[in-house]
């Protein structure tokens, strides 16, 4: 494992095929425990609290994580780790952000999503003080453009780590469609 130091609050690690092969098990304890191992093999400070961590897989199997430091860690009752305040952050590199300026539109795209049954990943977020919704994929789809959503570059993921709070952490299509007033289902 490599480990380059950015500032006192960002770190990135490489790991090696070989390395990332040891780690098994959830990804918030698999990236907790990497996060741990770097700490104790490089005397780094404690990368506690709320994290963020973006990785980037390498052709050879490893992969690069960059890990910047945002607040307070407290894990799930089932040892999970998932998107919220004060909790471990792990958002893939590869997202599509899609931002709506009502919460209607969100809802509405949802509900289309569920009813194509949609099976990918998906999140939803909302940025309090800009007064919008976010809702994240793992594949681009038309549902969101159908209600006004506007694609996001891939960094925005970034800026809603940091920035907004959390309204779905996972299944955000299945559990958010239903709210939708104009959703009919049986």
């Amino acid at each position: 494992m490599e480990l380059i130091v950015i500032s006192d609050s960002q770190i990135k690690l490489t790991l090696s095929s070989d390395e990332w092969l040891r780690y098994r098990g959830p990804t918030g304890k698999v990236l907790r425990g990497i996060i741990d191992d770097a700490e104790r093999l490089y005397g780094i400070s404690r990368m506690d609290g709320r994290i963020y961590v973006q990785m980037y897989p390498s052709r050879a199997g490893g992969c690069e994580l960059f890990v910047t430091r945002l607040g307070s860690l407290s894990p799930l009752p089932d040892g999970e780790y998932t998107v919220t305040e004060r909790r471990l952050t792990a958002i893939p590199a590869r997202k599509y952000v899609y931002a709506f300026e009502e919460i209607g539109g969100l809802l509405g795209c949802c509900a289309d999503l569920l009813r194509a049954e949609y099976r990918g990943s998906s999140a939803a977020f909302v940025d309090r003080v800009r007064r919008t919704y976010y809702l994240l994929l793992d594949r681009e789809n038309p549902a969101p453009g159908e209600h006004l959503g506007i694609l996001c570059p891939v960094e925005a993921a970034f800026y809603i780590s940091e920035h907004c709070d959390v309204l779905c952490a996972e299944n955000a299509a299945q559990k958010l469609g239903p709210l939708d007033s104009r959703a009919q289902y049986s």
